[in-house]
Parts: structure tokens; sequence; C-alpha cells
């Protein structure tokens, strides 16, 4: 059974948000485990400094290794979503 072009954007889109959190979350606990605070008190502190863009940036590169992966096995509709989550990230970090 073949897919639509519209639902695989769309499961490339989710694929993009869903590992840029896991990107974003496991700098988070990166950046916890060198300083030796908690989760909370990391994200409190990375708001505080004004950082968050950068680090939201940061969490969008594991996007990069699925793009070209999704390339290499043909996914080209699948790739599409991984570019539109990530422009939509980079709006979400110019405005943050």
């Amino acid at each position: 059974m073949k897919t639509s072009k519209y639902i695989q954007v769309t499961i490339g889109i989710i694929i993009g948000f869903a590992i840029a959190s896991l990107g974003i979350f496991l700098y988070l606990k990166y950046v916890e485990s060198t300083t030796g605070s908690n989760l909370n008190d990391t994200i409190t502190a990375i708001k505080s400094q004004g950082v968050m863009g950068k680090v939201i940036t940061i969490g969008t590169i594991p996007n990069l290794l699925i793009f070209f992966l999704l390339l290499r096995l043909k996914k080209d509709m699948m790739a599409w979503g991984i570019i539109i989550a990530t422009a939509i990230l980079t709006l979400i970090t110019v405005f943050v």
C-alpha cells in the first residue's frame, strides 16, 4: 500500500520534532551532569541567561543525521518533513 505524499511529509514533521525534542533533552541532561544541578535548575539558568535559542539550535543537530538517513533510504517526502520541522524550529529560535 502506497502512502500519500502528505502523510509522508506529516510523518517527517513528527519525526523532526521528536528527534529535536530528544536532542534538546539530551543536551540538557549533559549540562545537568556537568554542572551538578538538577534539570529544573538547569532550565531556569538557561532561561535566565537568555540562551534558550542556542539550546534549541543544538537540539536540532540530530535532524541533520535523520535527514541524510531518509535520503539514503529514498524517503524524500519524509526528508522534506524534516526540513519543514527544522524551519519551524528555526523560526521559534529567532523569536525566543
